[in-house]
């Protein structure tokens, strides 16, 4: 059952849903605190006026908001900046994927996939994926993309990386373009 969160007594604050998607939560425990909320703010890879939920231990990665949304501080070591590219930003509509749902192995997909749009195929676009990529759950609702081919169109994306699942944080969708256009709860069967 899902229960609400409300992550301090300011009613400005957003309520989050957890949907207890994540097989094992208790490893999960957000380590994305202040401090490093703090350093993000300043970096510029969010635009000025961006509102960022405080440091809650209690909040997964699987909360869902009306009001805040979950972005996984992997994304933003890609040289990414947000608002993501056209290209990206087309993918989440598309698929009705959450930012926090999806691996590192797909970021790291769509950013060389974006590169290539920009520098040499402007035609490119989300719906050419399938003909090459399919998405699949790997567990916990995260997606990745499965090559539908023998040889992979971009090589090298699988590398792990350490802790990408405890590094997350919440801004209020309301302070961020097209925030409330973004995937409320998380998808638990993808789109092709």
């Amino acid at each position: 059952m899902a229960r609400q969160i409300r992550s301090s007594s300011d009613n400005s604050v957003p309520t989050f849903t957890v949907q207890n998607l994540l097989q094992y939560p208790e490893r999960e425990v957000c380590t994305f605190d202040n401090a490093y909320l703090s350093a993000l703010r300043s970096s510029g890879n969010f635009p000025d006026g961006t509102v960022f939920c405080l440091f809650d231990r209690d909040l997964r990665s699987d909360a869902s908001s009306t009001e805040g949304l979950c972005f996984l501080a992997f994304t933003f070591t890609l040289v990414l900046r947000f608002s993501f590219s056209d290209f990206i930003m087309d993918f989440f509509r598309t698929t009705c994927l959450s930012f926090s749902q999806t691996m590192p192995m797909l970021w790291r997909v769509l950013v060389v996939l974006d590169r290539i749009k920009n520098t040499h195929i402007p035609e490119l676009c989300v719906n050419d994926l399938p003909i090459v990529y399919r998405l699949r759950s790997h567990g916990s609702s995260r997606f990745l993309f499965y090559s539908t081919t023998n040889k992979r169109l971009v090589l090298c994306t699988a590398k792990n990386e350490d802790e990408w699942k405890t590094k997350f944080f919440f801004v209020n969708r309301s302070s961020i373009p097209g925030g409330e256009n973004f995937s409320v709860k998380w998808l638990t069967k993808g789109k092709s």
